[in-house]
């Protein structure tokens, strides 16, 4: 059988990084900037993967961008097309290897439901910012579930949408892996293209566009600043001080976290989250890290399994209030944590996973024009909610507690 060696144009630095990797993690995130090399990588990717055996489908928001590729890719491999090498199905837009049986599937995500009866061993989402959720949730979550396959996801932001989420999760996954490249991240960009580019942008799209930030969008909460947190001392220099303490209680999906602060200096001083240990295990670890503090006023959640750890705590002892957490009671809170952020009037602990949370933490609206607010779907909101009680309790004055 003939071969044919293929030249294709080489990857700069990130886009080397990223393709070392697939074939050791099962799932990869990259956010990238405009024109820092998203079509181009996804191009390659297809065809060395493609020529290897594997079976690659290719995905884009609009026909337009799917178009990019497939020229792209038509482009790179004309010559073993021309030999036979390579067939091409203009109208199903596929490319097989004939050697290797390997073959690239170019689609449009537009209308999900167009996409059921394909399937891949790699599964590229190039713009997902810009595509239907469905396309994932509904698509390609079963494809990967049938196959095992690996699955590439490429963006550039849109503010804080389902592509956020989806980084989000990954950056808490230990078996995904992210990436971030902007712009100008990319050797191959014309300076003058590059000027083009952002000559009318405001600074808002230049972060998004061009840095590939994650900027604030209609649904976000809190105004989150790098000022706002810090790394805290001894919380026992604060013994004396009116100490204030909040806790959401979890154990399976969600976590129990405590956040302890005070309201005299205005400062968290204390943050922890704890994941799938029983409840009396967490309340033993809540009294360890309370005890030492001396007086404090502390507010827990009673929905749920709240009110019988409520209880129990009494029982053993220790002082607390509850709180129902309802729609309209969370509201006040929301609304009473956000004004604080805004004035930049608390330091808050400095923690990577609290933060995002933060960032995360939206507003929605039902059809009936309430307004809601949680985390997203599939994402955690247990620290905002135990800052919130801590906060709420500083900023009601102390209560008498049994």
């Amino acid at each position: 059988m003939r071969t044919l060696r293929i030249k294709i144009p080489p990857p700069h630095d990130k886009q080397r990084e990223i393709e070392s990797v697939i074939g050791k993690v099962k799932r990869i995130v990259i956010n990238a900037g405009r024109r820092a090399g998203k079509t181009f990588l996804a191009a390659r990717i297809a065809i060395k993967f493609g020529n290897r055996g594997k079976r690659v489908l290719y995905i884009a928001p609009i026909v337009k961008q799917t178009d990019a590729v497939w020229e792209l890719l038509c482009d790179w491999l004309a010559d073993a097309i021309a030999l036979w090498l390579v067939k091409k199905n203009e109208q199903k837009r596929t490319l097989t290897f004939i050697k290797s049986g390997g073959m690239i599937h170019c689609m449009t995500g537009k209308h999900p439901d167009n996409l059921r009866g394909g399937w891949g061993d790699i599964i590229i989402l190039d713009e997902f910012a810009y595509q239907n959720e469905e396309v994932y949730k509904k698509i390609v979550l079963p494809m990967l579930l049938d196959t095992g396959g690996t699955l590439i996801v490429i963006s550039t932001p849109d503010k804080r949408n389902h592509f956020y989420h989806m980084y989000l999760r990954a950056v808490d996954n230990k078996d995904w892996r992210i990436f971030r490249f902007s712009s100008l991240d990319n050797p191959f960009l014309d300076d003058q293209a590059l000027k083009d580019m952002v000559e009318d942008m405001t600074d808002i799209d230049y972060r998004q566009e061009i840095l590939a930030e994650f900027v604030p969008g209609v649904g976000a909460v809190f105004t989150v600043r790098p000022s706002d947190f810090y790394t805290p001392g001894d919380p026992q220099i604060h013994k004396g001080h009116r100490l204030v303490a909040g806790v959401d209680w979890g154990q399976k999906a969600d976590y129990t976290v405590l956040s302890v602060g005070c309201a005299t200096c205005k400062k968290e001083l204390y943050l922890e989250r704890i994941g799938e240990l029983d409840y009396p295990t967490q309340r033993d670890m809540l009294k360890r890290v309370l005890a030492p503090m001396g007086v404090v006023e502390l507010l827990a959640e009673e929905n749920s399994m709240g009110l019988p750890n409520i209880q129990q705590l009494r029982l053993d002892g220790i002082a607390v209030q509850g709180f129902s957490m309802s729609n309209t009671s969370k509201a006040g809170c929301v609304q009473a944590m956000r004004l604080v952020f805004a004035n930049e009037e608390w330091k808050w602990v400095d923690d990577e996973t609290a933060w995002r949370e933060l960032e995360a933490f939206e507003q929605t609206i039902t059809p009936s024009g309430l307004a809601k607010y949680a985390a997203p779907e599939g994402l955690h909101d247990d620290t905002v909610i135990a800052r919130m009680l801590m906060l709420h309790q500083a900023l009601t004055g102390q209560l008498q507690f049994y």
